[in-house]
Formats: C-alpha cells, structure tokens, sequence
C-alpha cells in the first residue's frame, strides 16, 4: 500500500511538473511583446524590446534606450503596425519608462499582473524579444541564478560603476534578479514571464565587459511604482548612461555596404553612425524606415545556440572591461612564443559570439566564418584558417557526468588540472609535447563557472618538419563544458630562420620589405589566434564588493 501511495505521490508530481511547463504560451504573449525602435538626430537607431503593460496604448521598456534630444523619435512596432510614442512616466532607478501611444492596433493584448515574488534559484524563465533588432520575435530560456547580494553593482565593470553613480540611471544599489545565461543584444526592455506565464521581470543589459556582455532582469514589482511616479521627464543625466549600453545600437541593412556618412566617437568606443532617409507622414502609420536592419547570424552546435553579438577591436575590448590585465597578458604570452617583436595588438579586431543560456562567449578573428562542419565539429574558417591551414581553431562540447560536476564542486582547480592533462595526453600520443606552466590560468567567474587556459608546443620534438602550438580553454558552467584550441603549425625550418633573422622588427614601420610584410602578417594572425581562445569567457561576471 505505502509503494502504491509513493507511485501516486510521483504521477501526479509529474502531471503537475508537465502541466507547469505547458502553461507558458509564447503565441499568446507574443501579442503583448513589441519592438521598440529609437530614432535619433545624427543618422543612428536604438533598437530594443518592450511589452505593453495595463492599457493597450501603454508601452514598457528600458530606459536607457531613449534618447533626449528634442528631434528624437520613439516608434513602437506592433508587428507590421507602427505607432509614434511619448514618455509618460519615468523611474530612473530602476532604468524603466512607460511609453504611450495614440491609437493601437487592434488584437494587441497587455499584461495586466505580475508576480510577487523572487523566482527559485535554478527556476527557468522566458524572455520574449528581439535580438539585436531583429524583425523576428524571438524566446530566450534563462535559469535564475544565485548571487548574494543581489544588486546590481556586484555585476557592473568599475568604470561602469563609475558612471551609474553619477546618473543614477540605474541606481547601482539597486535590487535585481541574477540571470544565470546572458540576454542578448536587443532584449533591453523584453518581458521575462516564469513556466507559468506569469510575468516575473524586465530584461536589462547591453553594457560590455571586454569581450563579455552584463545583463540582469528588473523585478516586476517595480512597476508600480512606474506607474505611480511622478517624473515624466527625461532625466539630464541620460546620455551618459546611454553610452554604456552599446550593444542596443544597430546598423540598418540598406548601407552596410555603404562608405560611412559620419563618425561619431562615444568615449573609447568607435561607432560608425549610418545616413537614415526619414519618411514623415500626418498619419499614426508612417513608413520610419525602421525595418532595414542587420539579420542577427547564429550558430548551432549541439546544446548551444552561438549568436554574433558584435565585432569588436583589443583596444575596445580592453578600455570596457574591469580586468585589463587578463588581456594585457596575452601580449606575454605571444611574446613568449615569438620574442620580442613590435606590433599594434590593439588595433586587432574581433567577433564574438555569445550563448544566451549557458552565458559563454567565444571570439574569433574579425570575418571569419563560425561554422559545423560535416562531422559535427565546431570551427572557424577564413581565408588563411581552416582545417589543413597553418591556423586552426577548434571547439568541442562536452557533457559533464554526475561525478565530474561533483569533482568540479569538490576542487575546480583540481578538476582542470585533470582537464588540461588529459589535453596534454592526448597531444602526445601524436608527438612529444610540453607545457609552458607559466601560462596554465584558473579564472573565476563566480556561479560555479570556471575557465582555464594552458600553453604547449613540440618544439624540442626530433625529426618533425613543422612545430605546433597549441593554446587551450576549457570553460565550464552547469552540466556542459566547451573546450576551444589554437592550433598553429606554421613553424617550419623556413619560418623558425625568419624569426631568427628578424628578431625584434617593428611590425608598424611604413618601409617594410615584401619579407617583412609577410612576416608581420603572420605574427598579427597568430596574436589573433591566440587572443580568441584567451577571449573564451562568461557573461555576468561577480565582482567582489
């Protein structure tokens, strides 16, 4: 009998688990989810997500997306309608406004109820938006992640920090819910509804964090108090905090391939603003123009989804994020290998591409191709990287069994170094391979996720034609783990003899030889390799406060 009552105990948690997971209806909340497009004087676009909350004429998105200037527009699109909008209510602590517009389009549902309280840790939860200004709604599934305290500050770069305290927009104090994943560009402003479809919180996020992004939800309960502020005007400190969300900024489609019109420089950032053709109309459905922009590319690879965030130089990567000295490093570590030759590290550029739910972000070198190939491997591919090229780089995922997340728990760092052997082992069942133990790092991110990097090479190896270099990350987070490699095999007796020959050469004199030139131009793409897999990273850092 008491089996029998534990069977039924077990059938109906199953029921209810099942049940619970059905209840989210992306179609139905779909009508309530709006793109929400700003644009400004000086030919440039925000574009970010939003939802309609009350009324159907009311609109709530984050504010940071607006813009001041007076000639500034705000255009809510619900679907194929479009809507001019006005601020109607501000609260710039918790980085909210609510928007209004004249006659919405019929069938548009709004939320009309929140849920009281926090999420559970490890609680999935949806945020329905559009990704990087995408015409296509999309979801995003997040867990709930543990963090304590939970404000905002214990997240945010310092020079972030910085400029938070003096805008207030958010308050850095502020209480928010800590996403174990990563919204991705776009999502500023998207509703984030729990498995029962009850909304929970506002998506937040866009600012940068070197080749990482920083992104966290704004708790549902904060709109009431939106509702019931008293500001309706645009907080003068504004701009600043504006700056710090690049990732919200978009190029429109129609002149991508267009020379630049005009540059505007935000800080250290470089952003290429683009000539937007207004189209005003006295009518509720202008043609704004706000559909051309860039389609967001996304790589699958088993249970990731890679989505190219943004393309980004060392240079700016280094002046946003809190830990300089981790990408100042690899500038020892590439003169370890190669010796001391002078090139401008910093003007390098790069793609990332970044996983919403597991938060891992992955670089590459700037135009080249992110692809699976035939047999299920993760790789990137340009004109001088592929599978038989000098350079190679390499991805593979890994589950993680029960006894492993366990043996993570136990001792992280005696767990990689396992990791980082078994790698090691593993090269030398195809020659004789050491490590540059200088160079084995453990970073933390905090949340129990780990990224450990290793250096080897077969440089003392007998009778082989060609040296290998091989740089290793093994990042870790939940039940998966993503290694990513460099592989360069570029040092034959030919290559060996030009670095020998030419030791010490300025890479950034205007009179090199045809030689030199070559020269360089390898030592800049093997900088690059190694910087990409150094760059293997986590969103939503911790930073002790």
């Amino acid at each position: 009998m008491g089996k029998l009552i534990c069977r039924l105990k077990l059938l109906i948690c199953i029921l209810v688990s099942i049940q619970t997971l059905a209840n989210i209806n992306p179609e139905q909340l779909s009508l309530s989810t709006v793109r929400v497009v700003v644009k400004k004087p000086h030919n440039e676009m925000n574009v970010a997500s939003g939802f309609l909350w009350q009324k159907p004429q009311w609109v709530v998105t984050s504010l940071h997306v607006l813009d001041a200037h007076a000639k500034s527009r705000i255009i809510i699109e619900f679907g194929k309608k479009k809507r001019l909008a006005k601020v109607l209510r501000v609260l710039p602590e918790a980085d909210l406004v609510l928007l209004e517009v004249t006659k919405p389009p019929k069938g548009w549902l709004p939320v009309t109820y929140f849920k009281q309280t926090k999420p559970k840790y490890r609680e999935h939860v949806t945020a329905l938006g559009f990704h990087h200004g995408a015409l296509a709604m999309s979801t995003r599934e997040l867990l709930k992640g543990y963090a304590k305290p939970e404000t905002l500050k214990q997240f945010l770069p310092p020079y972030a920090v910085e400029t938070l305290k003096k805008t207030n927009i958010p308050d850095i104090e502020f209480p928010i819910y800590y996403l174990d994943g990563s919204l991705l560009p776009g999502f500023s402003g998207a509703p984030v509804f729990d498995n029962q479809g009850k909304l929970v919180g506002i998506g937040n996020g866009g600012l940068e964090n070197g080749a990482a992004n920083v992104s966290w939800v704004i708790p549902a309960t904060n709109l009431t108090a939106l509702v019931n502020s008293k500001q309706s005007t645009l907080p003068a400190g504004l701009h600043k905090t504006s700056k710090l969300f690049t990732l919200d900024k978009v190029q429109t489609k129609a002149t991508l391939n267009s020379p630049p019109k005009r540059r505007i420089v935000f800080k250290s950032f470089d952003v290429i603003a683009w000539l937007f053709a207004p189209a005003y109309a006295a009518s509720d459905e202008w043609d704004f123009g706000s559909n051309l922009v860039a389609e967001p590319s996304v790589v699958q690879y088993q249970n990731f989804e890679f989505y190219k965030i943004k393309t980004r130089s060392m240079s700016e990567l280094i002046s946003s994020t809190a830990t300089p000295s981790e990408l100042h490093s690899i500038n020892h570590l590439f003169k370890a290998i190669f010796g001391e030759f002078s090139i401008d590290f910093e003007a390098t550029k790069f793609d990332i591409y970044s996983d919403a739910y597991y938060g891992i972000n992955i670089v590459v070198p700037a135009g080249a191709r992110l692809y699976v190939d035939e047999q299920g491997y993760l790789l990137a591919k340009s004109t001088s990287m592929c599978r038989l090229c000098y350079y190679e780089l390499q991805y593979h995922a890994r589950t993680l069994s029960d006894k492993s997340q366990n043996a993570l728990i136990q001792s992280p760092t005696a767990f990689f170094d396992e990791k980082l052997t078994q790698h090691w082992q593993e090269l030398n069942d195809e020659g004789e391979f050491e490590e540059y133990v200088d160079f084995r790092l453990l970073t933390k991110y905090g949340g129990k996720r780990f990224v450990a990097n290793a250096l080897f090479a077969n440089f003392n190896e007998p009778l082989v034609e060609r040296f290998e270099v091989n740089y290793v990350s093994v990042a870790t987070n939940r039940e998966s783990w993503l290694q990513t490699q460099a592989i360069n095999n570029r040092f034959d007796a030919e290559y060996m003899q030009q670095l020998s020959t030419h030791a010490g050469l300025n890479c950034q004199r205007v009179n090199l030889s045809s030689n030199e030139v070559q020269l360089c131009q390898s030592l800049v793409y093997a900088y690059t390799l190694l910087a990409s897999v150094h760059l293997t990273g986590f969103s939503n850092r911790f930073y002790p406060l």
